[in-house]
């Protein structure tokens, strides 16, 4: 299979997933990583484009394997296409944002944690996606590429700005904000870091946590439980790992791309795939659904 046939078999799917030209894209890495790179390069000049081909899964494949490759060049190129204003790179990507995206960027990112934290304070980006760069932070740390003590001091400097700026305001109504604010608090409590304690009670003190997602008896239990117990718990967890099988990755996307009830057994009968879709649990399947009520309520607006 030349190169060409394999990006053009990546290119569309009905919900069938194109193992074999994925496996011929692995083989190739060396080979084909320029033309993944330039997939990447062109989607964001073409997301009116990407939002009309419901079918198209170049770009998903594309940041799969350049992840799994621990490709560095895709990474300015991964930080440019979700830094977009509005919810475009929210809507081509399907479940990735809510999902993968933190996995993705932490794969990477090669421990230079610079581009991150633009995209977490840029407030003109998507706030599930600053809220996915906020989650790359622990997987990160979790993997041991960078050091918790560094992601607490930065976390820090995060609550300082937020109380102190003209963002924050008590008793929020803006969904976004509550994203902002509860991904902040549930990543940070999860350091079980006293350093941040008072921060964090005063998030719930002032109503700015989305209700049922995370609970100050959440943070209390971390704390108590201490870093080492729950970093143990992490490691064992896919959402909080980096990218080693893009496959499966691209497998659990069209899961949820192509939702239909037949789609959906054909994908769990794939070997493999019923204990990758198990990550969906209690934070993330939580995120995926409020998140799912956001881009409906779009579409409807666009119709």
């Amino acid at each position: 299979m030349q190169l060409s046939e394999i990006i053009s078999k990546l290119e569309n799917s009905n919900g069938k997933l194109p193992r074999q030209a994925l496996e011929r894209a692995i083989e190739e890495r060396e080979a084909i990583t320029p033309l993944l790179l330039d997939v990447l390069s062109n989607s964001k000049n073409n997301l009116e484009e990407l939002s009309n081909r419901p079918d198209y899964i170049l770009h998903i494949c594309a940041l799969y394997l350049l992840a799994q490759f621990r490709e560095l060049s895709a990474y300015p190129l991964i930080i440019d296409f979700f830094s977009i204003p509005g919810d475009m790179p929210v809507d081509t990507t399907g479940e990735l944002v809510g999902g993968d995206l933190a996995r993705i960027l932490a794969s990477v990112c090669h421990g230079n944690i610079e581009p991150i934290k633009q995209l977490i304070e840029n407030k003109k980006v998507n706030a599930w996606i600053r809220a996915s760069a906020l989650d790359s932070l622990i997987v990160l740390v979790v993997q041991g590429i960078i050091s918790r003590e560094q992601i607490i001091e930065y976390y820090k400097e995060l609550y300082d700005t937020l109380f102190a700026n003209e963002y924050y305001v008590p008793l929020v109504k803006e969904k976004s904000d509550y994203n902002i604010w509860t991904a902040l608090v549930s990543n940070s409590s999860m350091l079980a870091p006293v350093e941040l304690q008072r921060y964090i009670e005063r998030t719930f003190n002032d109503g700015l946590i989305l209700p049922f997602y995370f609970e100050q008896q959440d943070f209390e239990e971390l704390l108590k439980v201490g870093w080492e117990t729950t970093l143990n718990k992490l490691r064992n967890d896919i959402l909080y790992s980096l990218i080693e099988d893009a496959i499966s990755g691209v497998k659990s996307q069209l899961f949820w791309i192509f939702p239909s009830k037949q789609t959906r057994n054909n994908l769990t009968e794939i070997q493999g795939f019923s204990n990758s879709s198990k990550k969906s649990k209690s934070k993330a399947k939580n995120k995926k659904k409020i998140q799912q009520e956001s881009r409906r309520k779009n579409r409807s607006k666009k119709k």
